[in-house]
């Protein structure tokens, strides 16, 4: 207990700093840093680092809407600027809350070098890549080398070229697998949340964050298909059941799933995420048995047939959860339905499930025709389906917090396949991670065979419809990995649904714009990092190095 107190401690020095001024939180980079050290051992120091990014990627995917809603998974009826980017438009803090957990990064790798601990040093070496990779992949030219150098003195640090930063960051992940390799000490299987002590693992998501990396920098590294080759030959996540992620204990709010009653007391914040519509669509076009798990059957659906009016019907899904739902009959003599059921409004008829349309205009309650809003509140909707129950649950054994999932693996080497990167059958390697992503969610094997065998699954023989397919399997597969799906969309630009709903009008954006901080307290460092834009405007439609 004494050591877990040591950890929690350490956290809540993190986010009481949080609240502080980002001048104040530079001068205190030194005093996080000696905590980590002089407080606590290697395994206390994985575990609260594996917790702390675990749950900072999954809140990107679920609890903050920016981003699912950027990539048409999810969408809202209340509050819901997130349909079109409006989240995009204003500066973005998560590159703070990314460094708050790098500073503890840093600490611990100081820590296991001291201490000769090459594996823990070469696995905080990888979650130091990964931090820091999410901030120059979101924002563009972020501090790296002169960061979390305040005890040296370096308040505030310059900022690196993108280019520069990726250079580093895949130098680390080489001496990263060349520290798990070498080192010869345990790893408590108690304490490390996401492997359970499997050092086997460690080396294969290091591999496995590179070869993400090399793929997202492949329109700019020449040798990126020769390095993306020699990982061939090593260990990476490749199983259904190796993913870098944590599952949920369930007791407490801070160790739950956001979505069950320990967070969010009330349904209203359940209620307000629903599926988009494109997702659903896509869903129901290729019969995908992922369907029924992640989403509920619409309460009150639309039927054309008089007949149905009033019919009760009984739905249980995979997951032994059940749904009634009652057939409304679009009776257009019934005025307050007419006003509704219009070409625009109600898109969805004689189906058990319905998302909302992309782009969906904000606290609009009438989403599919739904009319009777004085029952329905301020985000109920019984025209559209809701997320199923098993994300109103504090625990689940297939609720995790996610950070890269094996199918993301096989779906990036199908890709580089496709493209001529690597050797190998995309085919192959396409539909393993199909396989995996079904899997993982719970489908039984013999319903993946099922799903795998029909036509609309299959690869065509050209180039570009292999690698439109691919991108349609990992975008579903990226589901609730909310920072993965954004930055896959935006690099590959599949699948093509920037226009999709109500968003013809809106401009798909390409990155966050800089903390505010940034501007009045690291302005040198802030011109020159927008400098670097195209255009030189720190704005949500500015291109970073990757883009350019």
């Amino acid at each position: 207990m004494k050591s877990l107190i040591k950890i929690a401690s350490i956290a809540a020095v993190i986010t009481g700093l949080a609240s502080c001024s980002q001048d104040e939180l530079r001068s205190f980079d030194a005093l996080q840093q000696k905590n980590a050290i002089e407080s606590v051992n290697d395994p206390y120091l994985l575990a609260s680092i594996i917790k702390q990014t675990s749950l900072f990627y999954q809140k990107m995917g679920y609890d903050n809407r920016r981003l699912p809603g950027a990539v048409q998974h999810i969408e809202s009826n209340y509050q819901s600027g997130d349909n079109f980017y409006n989240g995009f438009k204003s500066p973005v803090d998560d590159m703070y809350t990314a460094m708050d957990i790098l500073k503890l990064v840093d600490g611990s790798i100081g820590l296991a070098d001291q201490r000769g601990s090459k594996v823990h040093k070469g696995i905080f070496t990888t979650f130091r890549v990964l931090l820091f990779s999410y901030m120059t992949d979101f924002y563009g030219d972020v501090y790296y080398t002169e960061a979390l150098k305040a005890r040296q003195g370096i308040l505030y640090p310059k900022y690196d070229h993108q280019a520069d930063i990726y250079t580093g960051l895949l130098k680390e992940l080489d001496e990263a697998t060349t520290l798990i390799n070498a080192g010869s000490e345990p790893i408590s299987n108690t304490y490390d949340l996401m492997f359970a002590g499997d050092k086997t693992k460690w080396l294969k998501f290091a591999n496995s964050l590179k070869l993400r990396l090399l793929l997202r920098a492949s329109g700019k590294l020449a040798d990126a298909g020769a390095r993306m080759t020699a990982l061939l030959t090593q260990p990476m996540l490749t199983e259904a059941t190796e993913n870098a992620s944590i599952a949920y204990v369930g007791t407490t709010a801070d160790n739950s799933w956001t979505g069950g009653p320990l967070n969010w007391g009330t349904i209203d914040n359940f209620d307000t995420r629903r599926p988009c519509k494109t997702l659903v669509d896509k869903l129901i076009d290729l019969k995908d048995p992922r369907l029924p798990v992640w989403f509920a059957p619409v309460e009150r659906p639309w039927t054309s047939d008089k007949t149905k009016h009033g019919v009760t019907f009984t739905t249980t899904d995979p997951n032994g959860y059940s749904y009634s739902s009652t057939w409304e009959y679009i009776d257009r003599t019934n005025k307050e339905i007419a006003a509704y059921a219009t070409p625009d409004v109600l898109l969805d008829s004689n189906k058990v499930y319905v998302g909302f349309v992309a782009g969906m205009q904000s606290d609009w309650k009438n989403g599919n025709g739904h009319y009777n809003t004085a029952a329905g509140g301020v985000v109920g909707n019984f025209k559209v389906s809701k997320f199923s129950k098993l994300f109103r649950e504090n625990k689940h054994n297939l609720l995790k917090a996610m950070i890269m999932n094996s199918d993301e693996v096989q779906f990036i080497l199908a890709e580089a396949a496709a493209k001529g990167l690597i050797t190998g059958n995309a085919d192959t390697y396409y539909r393993k991670g199909i396989a995996n992503s079904l899997l993982r969610w719970g489908v039984k094997q013999a319903d993946v065979d099922t799903y795998l065998a029909q036509a609309s699954i299959a690869l065509p023989s050209d180039k570009a419809g292999q690698l439109a397919k691919i991108a349609d399997q990992k975008w579903i597969s990226l589901f609730l990995v909310g920072s993965e799906g954004y930055l896959d969309l935006r690099r590959t630009k599949l699948p093509n649904i920037f226009s999709n709903g109500r968003l013809s009008g809106y401009a798909f954006p390409l990155r966050y714009r800089y903390p505010g901080n940034e501007l009045g307290q690291n302005k040198t460092a802030y011109d020159l990092g927008v400098g670097a834009l195209s255009p030189t405007v720190d704005d949500q439609q500015s291109k970073v190095w990757l883009l350019q």
